[in-house]
């Protein structure tokens, strides 16, 4: 059964957060700046979620790796 009258619906393309500020790279330091790109459990949330470009997505899992490896974010919780 068809229906003629269907809505498609189309996804708003989301853009990265951080492609309008001079970000060089993420500090792994900069606790509040990691905190809404990492859920309750401690892991980095999805690109598709977020909507962080991959070449922001890297950067932040590197700062994300650091901080866990220097006691800064929990690796699990």
């Amino acid at each position: 059964m068809a229906y003629p009258q269907q809505k498609q619906r189309q996804m708003k393309k989301k853009v990265c957060p951080f492609d309008g500020t001079d970000t060089k790279y993420l500090d792994y330091k900069d606790y509040p700046a990691l905190k809404p790109y990492i859920d309750y459990f401690g892991n980095i949330r999805k690109r598709y979620y977020t909507g962080v470009c991959l070449k922001h997505q890297k950067m932040m899992k590197n700062a994300v790796e650091r901080a866990r490896f220097l006691g800064m974010l929990a690796y699990r919780k």
